[in-house]
């Protein structure tokens, strides 16, 4: 990392301790009180990744906007603690406050996250559109499939207390459909990387990855929701998990960017500078490609050893006696990574035979 990256991270780090630091000074003062350790936790990461995202967002020049609409989506599950301040024995407002408050909360939450797979999604099938263009189908696709779900919610304000003690379900059946759209979108992004072996930029496929096994987690956590399953605690620890992969992912995006290689790498895309017929490609591509071809050949040839370790992760999830809920969580997450270790094996196979390297 350069002299001014390191600067960069010093300042990241201090903000996101000031931050940390409201979060203690908050937590003396009139709340709920069902909020476990792990919740604060996942609110700092939340503004952490705000931060990296917002830096990504200067430095990027190729993909700004999906850093900027990650970056709000941060920003918003940042301060969305402030709905445990709210009501008649709290910090401010009313009961009635508070539940407006979390409801619309999920409605925008789920809006924003949506909205960032669905833009990503669009901007990869019409790459050669302009940025509002993206946003506009965007939004036509997205606003039309919320009108249709959350209608009551905009038109009918008395609505969340009309539904009285099935808000939460009647709130994670509607945010469950809406996801199910993403993973269709998800999945038609995966076609078309199939197809066109193209790259939208560093670590985008990483990101959508991540955000896959998000987004089941997060349909497994709404199940939970609409059949009143008492899960909260568990979902939080899935959450950060979730969330530490993330911010991975973003700060060797920033670490890229912020690397001499890297600001080399990136004025070229974005400058479109041709050397003759030189192809432009990451030496770290080819590694890439390289470590998998040795972990394609080791599993594959190596079954016994994959069959024992299933069995051994089957006994330590029996003999541990985790929560119905965790378990859950980790066979889905297990299901989601053998799903991406698939399609990641699909891509190898059809680029070795063109002597492709792996984006």
């Amino acid at each position: 990392m350069s002299k001014n990256g390191t600067h960069l991270l010093y300042r990241i780090l201090n903000i996101w301790f000031a931050f940390i630091a409201l979060l203690l000074c908050s937590s003396y003062l009139p709340r709920w009180d069902n909020i476990s350790y792990n919740g604060w936790l996942n609110e700092a990461i939340y503004f952490l990744l705000f931060i990296i995202s917002v830096s990504i967002f200067i430095k990027e020049k190729n993909n700004r906007d999906i850093y900027f609409n990650f970056s709000i989506f941060f920003l918003l599950h940042s301060f969305s603690f402030l709905n445990i301040f709210i009501g008649k024995e709290f910090l401010f407002g009313n009961d009635y406050l508070g539940y407006y408050f979390f409801a619309y909360k999920q409605i925008i939450l789920s809006f924003s996250f949506n909205f960032i797979l669905i833009y990503v999604v669009l901007k990869y099938l019409f790459l050669n559109q302009k940025t509002w263009v993206i946003y506009l189908l965007t939004l036509c696709v997205l606003l039309s499939v919320f009108i249709a779900q959350f209608l009551p919610y905009i038109t009918n304000l008395h609505f969340i207390f009309e539904r009285g003690d099935s808000l939460l379900t009647d709130l994670g059946k509607r945010i469950f459909i809406v996801n199910i759209i993403s993973i269709l979108f998800i999945g038609l992004y995966s076609y078309l990387l199939y197809k066109n072996d193209k790259i939208l930029g560093t670590y985008i496929n990483l990101i959508i990855a991540t955000c896959f096994i998000f987004l089941v987690t997060e349909l497994v956590a709404l199940v939970s929701q609409i059949y009143g399953i008492q899960a909260l605690s568990a979902s939080q620890y899935v959450l950060t998990l979730n969330l530490i992969f993330l911010g991975i992912i973003f700060f060797k995006k920033l670490f890229f960017l912020c690397s001499e290689y890297g600001q080399f790498y990136e004025a070229l895309i974005n400058k479109k500078i041709i050397m003759g017929k030189v192809k432009i490609k990451r030496y770290r591509n080819e590694l890439h490609a390289q470590m998998l071809k040795f972990l394609l050949f080791y599993i594959f040839h190596r079954r016994n050893y994959l069959l024992l370790l299933c069995l051994l992760t089957t006994i330590s999830l029996a003999y541990f006696r985790f929560p119905a809920f965790f378990t859950i969580n980790i066979i889905v997450l297990v299901l989601c990574s053998l799903i991406l270790f698939w399609f990641v094996n699909i891509l190898y196979k059809r680029r070795a035979k063109h002597k492709y390297t792996l984006p």
